[in-house]
């Protein structure tokens, strides 16, 4: 049913823009490529134990159309990907688990997105669908975790399904007010992950003071409904405020703080053993309310030949859990362009991730560096070459941290020109 309402949303997006197109002052463009990329990871899912090496490469091609008039414009995206692994091995003590083969975690991906604008005068309209697959080996490690009772399962298959509208109204010269609606659907192909619904309504209130600094207000609510056997219905209510600042022409400070109340529903009943009768009785869940900080700080700087950004964040997010989760997270980047054709990118990151309200011992820290060398050897020809090393614990199992090291390198190839 999620495929079908997907593929209905893309009909309605390429309807529309057949709908509203004008041929008059059109300016089209269509740009591709394609990148080949092989990769080893000593530690594939970050654990303690019964570690796994993976080795493989990846092929990726990619389209991105625009089109364009004086008032509306749409763009298409497309992107489709191959994994393919050729060496796993698998590092245990335990003689009962067996060694995975390299089938079980190939994968294909893909991802489609449409973006529909039209602007009026004071007012402007923007619609945006996405359809996005892929190996949670590529998107967990901010979400849920590798680690746990998931050491030994391969690849799992994610989809997210995702439309949104959004509503820019220029009320004065000075102060601007948008509101986005988003619709969001994940699915997994795996009994260890929940799938959920995430459905959001955000405003946001700006005001010009002056040439460098922009005030800011936003009141957001969302609702997270899980899709287990113990549903789980959660109601997020916010308020952040804040700034953009540009403090001189290269510094750059974005600021929003704030507080969100989250109020959680449950229905269903958990086995708890009663030590004084010797028998396990079923409880039903309670509710839980509970009040989150936060907020998101981002101070940039950015030179003709480096740059660099620091980031604070605190988010309530939606998981693979099956509950809502606080995420807080610190991130540095820098680039640096010593000549025309050569970038050196580093990044680092620093976090902690636990379920909104008391539920015990389920918090996981984090962190994560990499260093990206990359080369533009011919007009459209890239070579690069990265390192990453990933570190995560989890209060729950007690078996101390799991760390692991990848490398990469790939070599990507741009269309020479747009089509215009």
């Amino acid at each position: 049913m999620r495929f079908f309402r997907a593929h209905f949303l893309c009909r309605c997006l390429v309807w529309l823009t057949l709908l509203v197109t004008n041929a008059q002052a059109a300016e089209t463009s269509i740009e591709g490529g394609a990148s080949f990329n092989y990769k080893h990871d000593d530690n594939i899912r970050i654990t303690p134990v019964n570690e796994i090496t993976l080795s493989g490469i990846t092929l990726d091609a990619y389209v991105d159309a625009a089109y364009s008039t004086e008032r509306f414009s749409a763009t298409t995206y497309l992107k489709l990907g191959i994994e393919r692994y050729d060496t796993v091995d698998l590092d245990t003590d335990n003689p009962l688990l067996d060694e995975p083969s390299t089938s079980d975690f190939d994968n294909e991906s893909q991802d489609f997105n449409t973006q529909l604008s039209y602007a009026w005068e004071r007012h402007s309209l923007s619609v945006y669908g996405r359809y996005w697959r892929d190996s949670t080996l590529n998107t967990q490690f901010q979400d849920t975790g590798l680690g746990g009772l998931r050491e030994i399962e391969g690849a799992t298959d994610r989809a997210t399904s995702t439309a949104n509208a959004t509503w820019q109204w220029q009320l004065t010269e000075r102060q601007v007010l948008d509101t986005t609606l988003q619709w969001q659907t994940v699915d997994y192909e795996s009994a260890f992950y929940i799938g959920y619904d995430y459905n959001s309504i955000v405003t946001n209130w700006s005001y010009v003071l002056n040439e460098r600094l922009r005030l800011q207000v936003q009141p957001y609510f969302s609702r997270y409904q899980n899709e287990s056997n113990t549903a789980i219905t959660s109601d997020s209510l916010g308020l952040q405020v804040g700034a953009i600042w540009g403090v001189t022409e290269r510094w750059q400070l974005d600021a929003l703080v704030g507080s969100t109340l989250v109020s959680t529903q449950r229905s269903g009943e958990v086995p708890i053993f009663n030590p004084e009768t010797g028998q396990v009785e079923f409880v039903e869940l309670e509710d839980q309310d509970s009040t989150n900080f936060s907020g998101n700080i981002t101070l940039g700087f950015d030179e003709q030949y480096y740059g660099f950004s620091a980031n604070l964040s605190a988010s309530i997010s939606p998981s693979g859990d099956g509950v809502l989760r606080q995420n807080s997270e610190a991130r540095l980047k820098y680039y640096w362009k010593p000549r025309e054709r050569v970038r050196l990118d580093i990044n680092a990151r620093v976090g902690r991730s636990e379920t909104t309200g008391d539920r015990v011992d389920d918090e996981r820290d984090y962190s994560q560096a990499g260093i990206r060398l990359g080369y533009q050897f011919a007009q459209d020809w890239w070579f690069l070459t990265s390192y990453r090393y990933r570190v995560q614990e989890y209060e729950r199992n007690g078996q101390g941290e799991g760390n692991g090291n990848s490398i990469s390198a790939s070599v990507s190839y741009r269309l020479p020109r747009e089509v215009l």
